[in-house]
C-alpha cells in the first residue's frame, strides 16, 4: 500500500495565526472536540488529563484514509452542512453540531502540536497538526504507533501535547464546567473525565441548579420537571414563584442560503430562575460564573452569557441563571450566525435580536418580579 500523505487544504501557515487565538478557554476547546465526537455517532468520550498531554478520545465511527474521511477532516473551513439533507449524522441520525469546519483547529489553541489518531474498520491513520508545519504535508504517524487507550474498535484520539492550558485540579470542577458548556449528555452519550486512577462520569443533565433557586420559569415540557426540584419554602406563594410555561414561539421572516425569503418559527425552550442568595458563589478563576443566561442550539452552547446584554447593569441580575435553547440558530438552510470561535453569535442576526428582546422584556422582567415576591414573603415571615 502507498504511504499515506496528509495535506491541509489551506496554507499551513494559517495554523500559526489561528491556533493560539481561535479560542480563549480550554472548556470551549473541549466542547468543540466533544461535539465532533457526537457528530461521529460516539457513545462515549474520554477526556484524559495526563502530566504531559490532554487527550480527547471517542468511540465514534472513526475516519478512513482510503474512503476519504481523513481528507474531508483536513479540509479546514469546508462547510459541513448546507441543508437539511446533510444535517444529520450518518449512523444515529443526530442533529449535527459542526458546521464551520474549524473546530478541528480548536486543539491548537491549547498545544503547538496535536496528534490525531483514528481507526475505522481496522484501518489506522495518524498525523500531527502543528502551528509550525514544515512543507505542504503534515507529519504522519506510523500505523504501528496508532492506538486508542480507552476504545476497542473504531474511534478517534486527539492528543494535545504539552498543553498551555490546564484543567482544574479537581475532577468535580472539570465536570461542573463541562456540564455548563455541553449539557447534552444521557445514557447514549457519556463523557468520562479521567486523571490518574480517578474518574468522573457525566451521564445526565445537571438539575442541581433548580434545588438552589427561589423562583423559576420553565419553557416547554422537556424542562417542566425542574419545577419539582425548587424548594417549597412558602407554599402559599408557590404558584407565584414557580411557573411552567409553554415553549415560546414567534414567526420570523428570513432569507435562506439560496436567497429565497421564507417564514420560520422561532421557538425557545429551557428555563430561567433566580438564586435566593449569591453568598459563597465566588468562582475559581478558570470557572464560569454561576449567574448567567446561556444560549444553546442543537443542544450545544453557542453563547455562555447573554445576561450582560439584557441585564442593563441592574444589580439584581446577579441572582439570575438560565439555559435557553433555540434550534433555529443552527438550521442548516439559514445563514450561519455563530462567530468563528464558537463563543458567541452575530448580534445583528434577526434571530438573535428576537431572542434577546424576549429575554429582556418578558423572561428577565418576570423572573425579577417573582424574586421580589419571594423576598417580600421571606421578610414577612421574619
Amino acid at each position: 500500500m502507498n504511504e499515506k500523505k496528509y495535506k491541509l487544504s489551506i496554507d499551513p501557515r494559517i495554523l500559526e495565526l489561528l491556533g493560539p487565538n481561535l479560542y480563549t478557554n480550554i472548556y470551549y476547546v473541549l466542547a468543540e472536540l466533544i461535539a465532533n465526537a457526537y457528530d461521529a455517532d460516539a457513545h462515549n468520550v474520554y477526556i484524559i488529563s495526563n502530566p504531559d498531554n490532554i487527550t480527547v478520545e471517542d468511540d465514534g465511527s472513526g475516519m478512513s484514509y482510503e474512503e476519504g474521511d481523513v481528507n474531508k477532516f483536513l479540509n479546514v473551513a469546508g462547510i459541513s452542512r448546507t441543508g437539511e439533507e446533510d444535517s444529520l449524522s450518518a449512523g444515529l441520525k443526530r442533529k449535527k453540531m459542526g458546521r464551520k469546519g474549524v473546530g478541528k483547529l480548536a486543539a491548537l489553541s491549547v498545544s503547538e502540536e496535536v496528534e490525531v489518531m483514528t481507526i475505522k474498520n481496522g484501518e489506522k491513520s495518524g498525523f500531527v497538526l502543528s502551528r509550525h508545519p514544515q512543507g505542504d504535508y503534515l507529519q504522519s504517524i506510523p500505523e504501528d504507533k496508532v492506538s486508542l487507550s480507552k476504545v476497542d474498535g473504531n474511534g478517534t484520539s486527539i492528543v494535545m501535547k504539552r498543553p498551555q492550558y490546564r484543567l482544574n485540579k479537581t475532577l468535580s470542577a472539570v465536570k461542573r464546567n463541562l456540564i455548563k458548556i455541553f449539557p447534552l449528555v444521557n445514557s447514549d452519550f457519556i463523557i468520562h473525565i479521567i486523571r490518574d486512577n480517578h474518574e468522573e462520569i457525566i451521564d445526565a443533565v445537571d438539575d442541581t441548579y433548580a434545588s438552589q433557586l427561589c423562583a423559576l420559569i420553565t419553557l416547554g415540557t422537556e424542562f417542566s420537571t425542574l419545577a419539582e426540584k425548587v424548594p417549597n419554602a412558602y407554599p402559599n406563594i408557590r404558584d407565584e414563584v414557580v411557573l411552567k410555561w409553554d415553549a415560546y414561539s414567534e414567526p420570523i421572516t428570513m432569507k435562506n442560503n439560496f436567497g429565497a425569503e421564507n417564514e420560520y418559527s422561532l421557538q425557545i425552550e429551557g428555563w430561567i430562575g433566580t438564586y435566593e442568595s449569591t453568598r459563597g458563589r465566588k468562582a475559581d478563576i478558570l470557572d464560569f460564573p454561576d449567574n448567567f443566561i446561556s444560549l444553546y442550539a442543537n443542544k450545544k452552547m453557542g453563547e455562555f452569557n447573554i445576561l450582560p446584554r439584557v441585564g442593563q447593569n441592574k444589580l439584581n441580575v446577579s441572582y439570575v441563571v438560565g439555559q435557553l435553547y433555540c434550534d433555529l440558530f443552527e438550521l442548516s438552510e439559514l445563514p450561519d450566525m455563530a462567530l468563528s470561535n464558537r463563543q458567541g453569535y452575530k448580534t445583528d442576526d434577526p434571530r438573535y435580536a428576537a431572542v434577546e428582546k424576549y429575554i429582556r422584556e418578558t423572561l428577565l422582567a418576570q423572573i425579577l418580579v417573582m424574586r421580589t415576591k419571594f423576598t417580600d414573603e421571606k421578610n414577612k415571615a421574619k
